[in-house]
């Protein structure tokens, strides 16, 4: 959902649907930093097939979550080994990417009460273990 805040896509209603609750002190946005790093993946790989500067979009975004986090707003939680870990487990029992176990885990963490994605395995699993989804 992070990238679909910057990047119009299906679904990017909703990703401006969050981040106006959490512009409004409404909702804290919470990921992991490493979906930092997967945006501006997604951001380059949009560049080369459309007219986007991946560069401009990726300051656009850390710029509105520098804002958010200053207002409480959003929380980006670090990739530690214990979070690696746990996400390994996860990926062993459901069979999934590190990077969507490490987004699962992330929101265990932050103790989330919903979970955000476009992915629908991704969704399914985050429901198996009991994570409300959207």
């Amino acid at each position: 959902m992070l990238v679909k805040r910057y990047v119009y896509e299906e679904g990017s209603h909703k990703a401006d649907n969050y981040f106006r609750l959490a512009h409004r002190g409404e909702a804290v946005i919470c990921f992991s930093e490493l979906n930092l790093g997967e945006a501006a993946t997604v951001f380059d790989k949009y560049s080369r097939k459309t007219h986007i500067d991946a560069g401009t979009v990726l300051k656009t975004m850390l710029s509105e979550l520098k804002v958010l986090e200053r207002s409480s707003s959003a929380e980006i939680y670090p990739v530690t080994g214990e979070l690696i870990k746990r996400s390994i487990k996860t990926v062993l029992k459901h069979h999934i990417y590190i990077i969507d176990a490490l987004q699962i885990e992330t929101s265990i963490e932050a103790r989330a009460n919903l979970f955000l994605t476009a992915d629908r395995e991704l969704n399914s699993v985050a429901k198996k273990i009991g994570i409300k989804t959207a």
